[in-house]
């Protein structure tokens, strides 16, 4: 039994059984603390019911996360996907970074069990020179300071480990190129939000995603006072606003049509 950090706690919010349910996924070496405040609002703002899981490896230790890979991460997800959807409503998912990609796997794999997508500086495959060159290295080192907390905000930091395994940037690696290839077949309602100015994942996923899905409704929604972290800065309302209204959205006219 691994100790869980205070403020990684995994989150549900009971809502309105007539609305949707959301997914929120939190990124690569993160923590549900940087989409507790997006869980929080899409659920007192529009009355969704809510589930902020934590992935596997996150929110303990860079020991623990070393003994995790892809398939635990995006099973974490899957598993949570899965148990909102029992409850016979409409399942939507948004997510920030790799939380992002995973919205977009299960997109593109669960189609059945996912109503729509709101990808949050996500990442489709297409990475930085520094992140590609440590995956191909022969001689990495076993760790390498984390990438948390690339806010714009002043004084705001993520809850996210100071150090990263190089076995789970390979394995992050593996799970954003693989989810880049699955992205034509996403055919749900999509609405991709993203930074400018991005110093984690190059903002170049964005109009790589918008375009690149299959849906009929893509949405390509770019965040101008934010960094990577997104859903901790200073966007973070404009976010939530964007995002329960894309949902309230498309429910109803799905349950019009």
């Amino acid at each position: 039994m691994v100790d869980i950090l205070k403020g990684a706690e995994p989150f549900r919010f009971e809502g309105d059984s007539t609305k949707p349910a959301v997914l929120v996924l939190h990124g690569f070496t993160g923590s549900t603390q940087s989409m507790r405040y997006m869980g929080e609002e899409l659920h007192r703002r529009f009355g969704f019911t809510v589930s902020g899981p934590r992935l596997k490896g996150h929110g303990t230790s860079p020991d623990d996360m070393a003994t995790t890979g892809y398939l635990d991460w995006v099973g974490s997800a899957e598993e949570a996907l899965r148990e909102l959807s029992a409850g016979k409503r409409k399942v939507f998912v948004t997510g920030l970074s790799m939380g992002g990609t995973l919205c977009l796997n299960l997109a593109a794999r669960l189609p059945d069990l996912v109503a729509g997508i709101v990808p949050v500086n996500g990442c489709a495959g297409v990475l930085g020179d520094d992140f590609s060159e440590l995956v191909l290295s022969g001689d990495a080192p076993e760790r390498v300071p984390g990438i948390g907390s690339d806010i714009k905000a002043p004084g705001v930091l993520e809850l996210a480990y100071a150090e990263v395994p190089v076995s789970c940037v390979r394995q992050a690696h593996t799970l954003m190129g693989a989810t880049g290839n699955l992205l034509h077949k996403i055919t749900c309602p999509t609405l991709v939000i993203q930074s400018r100015d991005d110093h984690v994942v190059p903002p170049s996923n964005g109009p790589l995603i918008a375009s690149r899905v299959s849906a009929r409704d893509v949405r390509l929604f770019w965040l101008e006072d934010s960094y990577h972290v997104a859903t901790l800065d200073n966007d973070k309302s404009l976010i939530v606003e964007r995002a329960g209204r894309f949902i309230s959205e498309i429910a109803s006219e799905t349950a019009a049509g």
